[in-house]
């Protein structure tokens, strides 16, 4: 299987994956069908959007090519459905157990636009550029689920709560690594398999970076 077969095959994984995120988060908030839509297509699509942004690729893939931003919109409005039909479900055990799954999903999205963000920076002559292809992999990878959290009207996910964007950051580097060595599809697989297991990891071993508590401040005083 060539790399450009992979690629499609990681941006369909984290499409699908993020925009069941951010339809899940509207529905956590109350949004109508219509921002239950746009939720889930700005986080399957806004990281990338940023991505292109940052390389001069002007008007950004996602308004070239509407085929990512239709499927986003198509999964949303699935997941809507499935909750409209059986509103109790959010006070069931129906949306813990739908949200622990949700967790692996948002993993292989974030493996998957990583990889996806750091391959397209390459793809364009990047190479070279360390800083700039990782900066892509990630900023594809938790920028879609930043404007979701602001949109929500939430602290962004990754600023708060386990490792996320450090999975990303770890990931990122070995696919560096290997690219020249391994060529980009091993590297690509090897870097999105390392993203998902560190993110999983670190959910299942509850896992966080170091803060400041605000409650350990007031205690000081």
């Amino acid at each position: 299987m060539n790399y450009q077969s992979i690629q499609f095959i990681l941006e369909v994984i984290g499409t699908v994956s993020f925009a069941i995120s951010g339809a899940l988060l509207g529905i956590r908030r109350s949004m109508d069908i219509f921002g239950i839509i746009v939720l889930g297509v700005v986080t399957a699509v806004g990281g990338g959007m940023i991505r292109d942004v940052a390389l001069g690729l002007i008007p950004p893939s996602a308004f070239l090519d509407s085929t990512f931003p239709v499927l986003a919109a198509l999964v949303s409005v699935f997941v809507f459905l499935i909750f409209y039909r059986r509103g109790n479900h959010l006070n069931s055990r129906f949306v813990l157990t739908f949200e622990e799954y949700l967790v692996f999903f948002d993993a292989l999205g974030l493996g998957a636009f990583t990889i996806v963000g750091m391959n397209t920076a390459a793809g364009v002559g990047y190479l070279d550029n360390g800083f700039l292809v990782l900066f892509c992999g990630m900023i594809t990878g938790i920028g879609g689920g930043i404007v979701r959290d602001l949109l929500a009207g939430i602290v962004p996910f990754v600023f708060i709560r386990q490792v996320y964007g450090a999975a990303s950051f770890i990931g990122g580097v070995f696919y560096l690594l290997l690219y020249k060595s391994l060529g980009p599809s091993l590297a690509m697989i090897v870097g999105f398999l390392l993203v998902v297991v560190v993110r999983m990891v670190a959910h299942i071993k509850k896992w966080n970076l170091p803060r400041v508590r605000v409650e350990d401040m007031e205690e000081g005083k």
